[in-house]
């Protein structure tokens, strides 16, 4: 048997005239994923089509990076982090001469590093780790586990946290407390959708394991994780949500670990008791405060939390009981499928806005909202409103309602989300229209051709009857490229900025898009996460590009191979040409399995298929290699097929 070719697509596919593919470059995953303040180290980036990449770029300051080697599916890079740099998430992304790839994402916290060290994959080779440290691992083998071994104080609590899904990485994981006998204590799987989490409090001294497992059954060298061992608290939301400007108010922080002292960041205030799960804690938001999000921290001798939002908002607190009267702010906390009844007064043609504020900023809730006449009859509902620009999931509803006749009504709200306590909380806003808009970035990493023009998209989510025109402008261009202002019509949605080139290839740089009243921005979905486990960090600028155009780009026309050992496969491979480009293409192979060989080949200048032949010695290594890249240079030109998995068997 010479090979087996799994998923092979039809060779009729590679001779049609489809349009050459500018693929922009691709950064999956770098490992390590963070590290503290003042600190500087060695991290690599793997993705496709790195080829030539010239520099990282990040969104915020505070953290910078040299690269070191470059390889089309691997970048080295030398990162340094500031003293000054902010606590979170950095985004950042790679810019070659074909564009910039989607972000990564680089967190900053305070704990010491700690580096994997392989082989650990057994309860023997358990790393010993002094805690509490983040510890940077990756599950990047199949059948890879991880084991760290540390010790701990009778009584103490210690919280575990993997973080990978929300780092936007595809690894999906579970976690495992043993004894160093190896008896099970304690376990957790897909706390944070696919990230794990654990709070454990020991009965007894000793040394202890944490095992890292992975739920797939095929892994990827790009399954990067960062697992913290703390003693700092973790917090999950605030209640009530919302306060309002200028007045004392007691809060309560809602989470896992608190407990001793604690300071308050984010906001003047006083902790007044910290009780495991939950923290009790007296807020005086300066008058002048703006309305909107403002983030909380505790620190704690064991370190910093994460962060949280509290909404400050001026609008007319609710004073209690069930009837209200709008304009109102209602605070509340939501009980599983029982439901929450506001009875109001509305005039015949009046407009109101309802909308609640909950999983948009931390709550757990998943409310229905419905408004029901005096004989409980639904003139209207909305379950999810889609808020432009929002999150993977979005389960705040909203509604605008004209009341066509006078009388009584009720708002009704229904949460469907299992919760207890006040864990739950929100705001539900009943006030008079107010025409506004959202503004979004149609692409978050635009490009144009050298010579060429390009139109680039801006949007606007109109509400509450918002209808005049928006002029925009686009600061921050970088040397090379023009672009006229622009306004969104009355009545319309969109505009596009016409985008000129006259620069070179890999001039790159932020710009930013302006109203009279805000900057457009965009909730962009981070590296490989994917599906539930997808991750999203918000860009409030765009990496604008000038981009090389294309002369031929290569379609792999299979995404699984099989190759015995001693035996060899086939992989035919598309060539999309440009109109007059006949240059003969020389072909390579980057990431195969040890011992199996690519056999030298270059594709006539008149073809539009090849046959790629690879071989696999009688010693060749057993195993998957995910991430085999083929690639082709012709004319000082070089492009790569989307990546295919070859199994050695």
């Amino acid at each position: 048997m010479k090979g087996l070719l799994l998923f092979a697509l039809p060779l009729s596919l590679a001779l049609g005239a489809d349009p050459v593919q500018h693929r922009l470059p691709i950064a999956a995953a770098i490992y390590p994923m963070g590290a503290q303040p003042g600190s500087t180290f060695e991290a690599e980036i793997l993705g496709e089509h790195l080829d030539r990449a010239q520099s990282i770029l990040f969104h915020q300051p505070g953290a910078s990076a040299e690269i070191l080697s470059v390889q089309p599916t691997l970048l080295r890079l030398r990162v340094n982090v500031a003293k000054t740099a902010a606590y979170g998430q950095h985004p950042f992304h790679v810019v070659t001469p074909r564009g910039a790839s989607g972000p990564l994402l680089l967190r900053v916290n305070d704990q010491p590093r700690v580096l994997e060290n392989e082989p650990n994959s057994i309860a023997s080779q358990a790393n010993l780790v002094p805690i509490p440290a983040t510890v940077m691992g990756r599950l990047n083998v199949d059948g890879d586990f991880d084991f760290f071994k540390f010790r701990v104080e009778k009584g103490s609590r210690w919280i575990f946290d993997l973080r990978s899904s929300r780092n936007g990485n595809s690894l999906d994981a579970a976690i495992f407390l043993l004894h160093a006998n190896g008896a099970k204590i304690d376990y957790n799987e897909e706390r944070f959708i696919w990230d794990p989490f654990l709070s454990h409090q020991f009965a007894e001294a000793g040394e202890y394991i944490l095992v890292v497992q992975p739920t797939h059954v095929r892994l990827d060298p790009s399954f990067a994780y960062e697992l913290d061992i703390r003693q700092a608290p973790h917090l999950d939301t605030v209640s009530p949500l919302v306060i309002p400007p200028g007045l004392d108010q007691e809060v309560t922080l809602l989470g896992e670990g608190l407990s001793g002292e604690a300071r308050l960041e984010g906001a003047p205030g006083t902790v007044l008791s910290m009780e495991g799960n939950s923290a009790r804690v007296r807020l005086r938001v300066p008058a002048n405060t703006p309305d909107g999000p403002v983030e909380l921290t505790l620190l704690t001798p064991g370190g910093r939390s994460n962060s949280i939002e509290l909404l400050v908002d001026s609008t007319p607190r609710h004073s209690g009981g069930d009837r209200i009267s709008p304009p109102t702010s209602i605070t509340g906390v939501a009980k599983y499928r029982q439901p929450d009844l506001y009875r109001f007064t509305a005039q015949a043609g009046q407009t109101l806005v309802f909308e609640v504020r909950g999983q948009r900023f931390g709550s757990p809730v998943d409310l229905t909202m419905r408004l029901l006449d005096s004989v409980g009859k639904q003139v209207a509902l909305n379950d999810d409103f889609t808020f432009v620009g929002g999150k993977f999931y979005q389960r705040d509803p909203r509604i605008l309602h004209t009341f066509k006749e006078a009388g009584e009504y009720a708002v009704e709200l229904r949460n469907v989300v299992q919760v207890v306590g006040e864990r739950s909380p929100y705001q539900l806003l009943v006030r008079p229209p107010k025409p506004s808009y959202t503004l979004q970035l149609s692409n978050e990493r635009p490009h144009v051709y050298p010579g060429g023009e390009s139109p680039w998209k801006v949007s606007a989510q109109r509400l509450d009857g918002h209808n005049d025109p928006i002029a925009l402008t686009l600061s921050g261009l970088p040397a090379g490229i023009t672009a006229d202002p622009v306004t969104i019509p009355a009545g319309k949605d969109e505009a596009a900025f016409l985008l000129r080139a006259t620069g070179k290839p890999g001039t790159a740089g932020f710009v930013t898009v302006k109203s009279d009243r805000q900057n457009a921005w965009r909730s962009v979905r981070v590296s490989s996460g994917g599906g539930e486990g997808a991750a999203f960090t918000r860009l409030d600028q765009a990496l604008l590009s000038i981009s090389e155009k294309p002369n031929f780009s290569l379609e792999a026309q299979a995404t699984n191979v099989n190759i015995p050992r001693g035996g060899s496969a086939v992989i035919p491979v598309a060539i999309r040409r440009e109109n007059g480009f006949v240059t003969p293409i020389a072909f390579a192979a980057e990431n195969l399995p040890p011992g199996v060989t690519l056999e030298a080949v270059s594709a006539p200048g008149d073809s539009n298929v090849v046959q790629l032949k690879i071989t696999a010695a009688p010693d060749a290594t057993l195993g998957r290699a995910p991430r085999v890249a083929i690639l082709g240079s012709a004319a000082g030109e070089s492009h790569e097929a989307p990546k295919i998995t070859v199994q050695v068997d």
